[in-house]
């Protein structure tokens, strides 16, 4: 049978499990749970969603909901046999054995799968927004068919639940492969199957949030693990946080860009050598455009107002600048951009794109909670461990000390580097919403003000 014809199979069997709705009335009697089945038609090796060595709270889900309702008294002398599928023709087909439980009116099967979003959507089992379909990870068909001794199925309720994986206090390398830690998946499963009713419609649609799951590594790990996190609050506009029984205040208002002429050589000129730097330096200037960035940045708390002065180059026809990036906004690359307090200059520093990290890697194949590193998960998956390549660094000088900003927009993750150590590591998409700090002893002062650079609006790559 080749792919094509499978997965039309699978789509009608699966169609037949999800349709199957009864009303039938119980009188009190008893039942058997024969078997839980589960697979993942989106990750079949790996094993972050086979069952758990303890189903009980998913059979108690069931007591306490569904079964109750049905007036229906669970036998539990009856061995429970878990089935993992190693198939994706096996999914939606229940295999009848009665040998040791003939005796029993009735006998449950519980039945997970996981499907892809493009599956569920292209089979229209949910209808959700548009802007939220790239939210979820991954849908689970939770069902139960009861079945009376003459092996007829009398009742059946399904639902269908959206993984949303969401940030959480977990911090470092985010990971596609699973929605979540085992834990926190089959805890939503529970959670799912105690919504099983004879009340409900023919198919569900509930959703999960859950923490994500991060991939360890040999970087960010070691330094976060069990450490207490600092919660920034953004949602008033500023950067408010409470660190040492003291309150910090930061604003970053939006950054002004001033458009470079490269054709004016004017004596009056206001940027007559950057334009002479750009024509000696630089490729492409006919149709790359220059700019000159201002970001205004201020510690509220401290009444200082700071500002970052510096200079990027827009690709217009998206060739690869001298560096071999591609990205369409770089900033040029020497130390010509300059930090100031007040009026005056206090540091100055250089931007790179896509910086790797010598010696430091993440593992694909092993997850955690991003928080505590020593429960780990191995998703027998076998991935090569990926390099830690930074998407942007800035690094220079400031007020006598040496500094280095890793930003890392995939995981929305900034690494601050003080004098060579990291002092910071915040979480966040484009303001950080929590933060670790792993060098008490640093200046405050300087601390906050590396934190309002990494967070600075001109480093964002654009939406």
């Amino acid at each position: 049978m080749n792919h094509k014809a499978m997965k039309k199979m699978i789509r009608v069997g699966l169609l037949i499990f999800i349709s199957c709705t009864y009303v039938i009335g119980f009188s009190q009697n008893n039942l058997v749970v024969e078997q839980i089945q589960v697979y993942s038609s989106l990750n079949p090796n790996a094993t972050y969603w086979q069952l758990p060595s303890n189903v009980n709270p998913i059979l108690a889900a069931l007591d306490k909901g569904y079964f109750s309702e049905l007036n229906l008294q669970r036998e539990k002398n009856y061995p429970l046999v878990q089935k993992t599928l190693t198939k994706l023709n096996q999914m939606g087909k229940i295999v009848i054995n009665w040998e040791n439980s003939s005796t029993v009116p009735y006998h449950a099967y519980i039945e997970l799968y996981e499907v892809s979003p493009d599956f569920a959507y292209k089979n229209e089992l949910v209808n959700i927004p548009l802007n939220k379909k790239d939210s979820v990870h991954s849908f689970w068909l939770i069902g139960c068919s009861i079945f009376n001794q003459d092996k007829e199925k009398v009742n059946a309720k399904n639902i269908l639940m959206g993984l949303l994986p969401i940030h959480s206090l977990g911090m470092g390398y985010t990971i596609t492969t699973s929605a979540s830690v085992p834990t926190s998946i089959y805890q939503a499963i529970t959670k799912g199957v105690s919504l099983l009713s004879t009340q409900s419609g023919e198919l569900d649609y509930i959703e999960a949030k859950m923490p994500m799951a991060y991939a360890i590594d040999n970087y960010w790990m070691p330094l976060i693990h069990n450490q207490p996190r600092t919660i920034i609050d953004t949602s008033k506009g500023f950067l408010a946080f409470a660190k040492e029984d003291r309150g910090h205040l930061l604003r970053i208002p939006a950054a002004v860009l001033n458009k470079i002429n490269t054709r004016d050589r004017s004596a009056n000129n206001p940027f007559s050598e950057i334009v002479t730097y750009i024509k000696k330096n630089r490729s492409n200037t006919n149709s790359n455009e220059y700019y000159e960035v201002l970001q205004s940045l201020r510690d509220v708390t401290n009444n200082i107002d700071y500002t970052i002065k510096g200079f990027i180059e827009f690709d217009n026809i998206g060739l690869k600048d001298e560096s071999g990036t591609s990205n369409a906004i770089v900033f040029l690359p020497d130390s010509m951009h300059t930090i100031y307090q007040g009026n005056d200059s206090v540091g100055n520093f250089s931007v790179r794109e896509n910086v790797a990290e010598k010696n430091k890697a993440y593992n694909p194949n092993i997850i955690y909670n991003g928080y505590d590193s020593t429960k780990q998960y191995a998703l027998n998956t076998y991935y090569a461990k990926q390099p830690i390549i930074h998407s942007r660094v800035v690094e220079g000088k400031i007020k006598n000390h040496s500094f280095t900003i890793q930003l890392n927009y995939e995981n929305n993750l900034n690494t601050i580097l003080l004098d060579n150590k990291i002092v910071l590591v915040t979480g966040g998409q484009k303001k950080p919403v929590q933060m670790v700090v792993t060098q008490n002893s640093a200046d405050p002062l300087l601390l906050d003000l590396l934190l309002l650079i990494a967070s600075s609006e001109i480093f964002q790559y654009p939406s």
